[in-house]
């Protein structure tokens, strides 16, 4: 059982976990994936460093024994990208750490900026450390309503099946939207389309409807834990948080829950705290519910925008009596 409404009412932060390569503009961290490993207590964090001018410029991994402190273990280059993927990389943004229930390697999606829109691209390790390698493209822009982007993904499994809500945008549209997806391994995706919400087609309210951070089980079915941003201030930027139950026969999103994200720590803009991207994880250890956001700096950013903010990530933990 989950109640979301109880993970978010109980939120304390906890701390900066990485802070952003600088604190220039346009410097961020965040936009990654928080895995725990129930078998072995190992904790890893995804994260996309960024600096105005290359933009994304990499996927960093990070291991913790505790969920609190990281190290780095590994760093996988935009220009390695690139030669996977056999195009030229622009910049990477959000990234998603998965382990395959069934051969229990590491699955790694990136999105990337091919020049002339972002498409979704896999890598799989059987340790997180590495060594990578390449898969493919896996989320393309192939359906009209993702022409543009098809990207910015929540992937989970849920009961032995893949869940992605993903980030669209026609080519032509500056209106962005969550598409719906589901697989059986990973690698080769079904589009369900746009999903409808609460039975009603999705309306970007004012610019955009982009949900980002988990799926996880509950007793009506998958249900997204995570943002809700609908805003772009030269960036997609976020201050509502919520759930959602995923009909995935009926192509449809049921809400229970839009809240507004009030700032817990000095870290976070008073009006616009998030920068899109959260996790939102249970830990099997100590019983608590992790949240980690990529948090807009409000001491070192002078504008919200793209090579104007400084973003970080920080932490939120949520205990949830097993009553609730």
């Amino acid at each position: 059982m989950v109640c979301p409404q109880c993970i978010f009412r109980l939120r304390r932060f906890t701390g900066v976990v990485l802070d952003p390569p600088s604190f220039e503009p346009g410097s961020w961290r965040g936009a990654g994936d928080l895995l725990i490993d129930p078998i072995n207590r190992e904790y890893w964090l995804t994260t996309r460093p960024r600096v105005a001018g290359p933009r994304g410029y990499g996927v960093e991994i990070w291991y913790s024994n505790n969920g609190d402190q990281y190290s780095l273990v590994a760093f996988i280059p935009k220009e390695d990208v690139a030669k996977w993927a056999g195009v030229n990389v622009l910049s990477i943004e959000n990234n998603q750490l998965v382990q395959d229930p069934l051969t229990g390697q590491y699955y790694l999606y990136m999105s990337l900026d091919v020049g002339d829109g972002w498409e979704t691209f896999m890598a799989r390790a059987d340790d997180p450390r590495g060594p990578w390698s390449p898969v493919g493209f896996v989320i393309r822009r192939d359906k009209p309503y993702d022409s543009g982007e098809a990207r910015d993904c929540t992937i989970n499994v849920v009961d032995g099946r893949y869940i992605a809500l993903c980030k669209a945008r026609a080519r032509e549209d500056n209106k962005v939207y969550t598409e719906l997806l589901t697989s059986r391994d990973g690698v080769n995706w079904v589009k369900l389309g746009i999903p409808t919400v609460n039975g009603e087609a999705q309306r970007p309210q004012p610019d955009a409807f982009l949900l980002n951070g988990d799926i996880v089980p509950s007793t009506y079915g998958p249900m997204f834990i995570g943002t809700v941003t609908t805003f772009f201030k030269n960036a997609h930027v976020t201050k509502y948080f919520g759930a959602y139950v995923i009909d995935l026969k009926a192509n449809n999103l049921e809400e229970v829950f839009v809240a507004e994200w009030k700032p817990g720590s000095m870290y976070e803009h008073p009006q616009y705290p998030i920068h899109t991207y959260c996790n939102v994880v249970k830990d099997p250890y100590t019983g608590e519910w992790r949240i980690l956001i990529e948090a807009i700096d409000p001491r070192y950013t002078k504008e919200i925008g793209v090579n104007t903010e400084v973003d970080r990530v920080l932490q939120y933990k949520a205990k949830v009596p097993e009553w609730t």
